[in-house]
C-alpha cells in the first residue's frame, strides 16, 4: 500500500459502519477466540461459531450505540451493504478518474458485482473465496464471475482452502480473469520474497493498463 502511496496512486479505504463494529468486536473477542484455538483447535467448528456468536452478543448489549449491526446482520446481506458503499464512492470519485479495485477474500465478490461499472479499470483479489470449505457449493460466490468484461487479476494460494489451483478448471470463468498462483494459503503465511515479487509486478502491469 506504501508503495502505490509513493508511486503516486490515490487509494481510497472503504468501510461501512456494520465493518467497523465487527472489526470492534473481533478485537474485545481475541482473547475468547484463543482459548477456543487452543481447546478445539484453529478449524472452525460449530461450537467455536455459536461460543463466538454468544460472546460478541454479549458485548454488543453492552454497547448500546452499536445495537444497529445486530440488526442490520440479521436483515441484511452483508455483501450487498458493501456493494452500496462502494457504490457511492466510485460515484464521488467522478467520471473522469481511472480506478481500480483492491479486495481480498470475500471483498472480490464485492468487486466482482462492480467490474463492468464505466469507470473501473481492473480489479485485484487476494484469495477469493470460491468455496467455504465446510459449505457446499454458493453460486453467489462464482456465478458473477462468469461475465466479467474487465482485467480481473486473482492472486490465489496453491493451498488455500477456498479454492486452490483447481479453481480454474473447476469453474466456468470469464476469460478475463487471470490467476497468479502463490505458496500460500487462505491467510497468506510466510510467503517467499519470489512469490511476493511476482504478485507486486503483476499487480504493477494491470495498474498500467489504461
Amino acid at each position: 500500500m506504501n508503495r502505490l502511496i509513493l508511486d503516486g496512486y490515490l487509494l481510497v479505504w472503504t468501510k461501512e459502519r456494520t465493518q467497523l463494529i465487527s472489526e470492534f468486536l473481533e478485537e474485545k473477542s481475541k482473547k475468547v477466540v484463543s482459548f477456543l484455538d487452543r481447546i478445539h483447535g484453529p478449524q472452525e467448528r460449530p461450537i467455536k461459531v455459536w461460543t463466538l456468536r454468544f460472546v460478541r452478543g454479549l458485548i454488543l448489549i453492552f454497547h448500546p450505540s452499536k445495537w444497529n449491526y445486530f440488526i442490520h446482520w440479521v436483515f441484511v446481506r452483508q455483501i450487498n451493504g458493501q456493494n452500496q458503499v462502494i457504490r457511492k464512492v466510485i460515484q464521488t470519485l467522478g467520471e473522469n478518474k481511472s480506478i481500480f479495485i483492491l479486495s481480498n477474500s470475500a471483498g472480490g465478490i464485492t468487486a466482482s458485482a462492480l467490474a463492468n461499472l464505466p469507470t473501473i479499470n481492473g480489479i485485484i483479489c487476494f484469495g477469493y473465496p470460491f468455496k467455504h470449505p465446510d459449505k457446499g457449493e454458493e453460486g453467489y460466490r462464482t456465478n458473477c464471475l462468469k461475465d466479467i468484461q474487465k482485467p480481473f487479476l486473482i492472486i490465489q494460494g496453491a493451498n488455500d482452502e477456498y479454492g486452490g489451483k483447481e479453481v480454474p478448471h473447476r469453474y466456468v470463468l470469464s476469460p478475463c480473469i487471470e490467476f497468479e498462483f502463490v505458496e500460500a494459503t487462505h491467510e497468506y503465511e510466510n510467503l517467499s520474497a519470489d512469490d511476493w515479487a511476482r504478485v507486486t509486478h503483476k499487480i504493477e502491469t494491470l495498474l498500467q493498463t489504461k
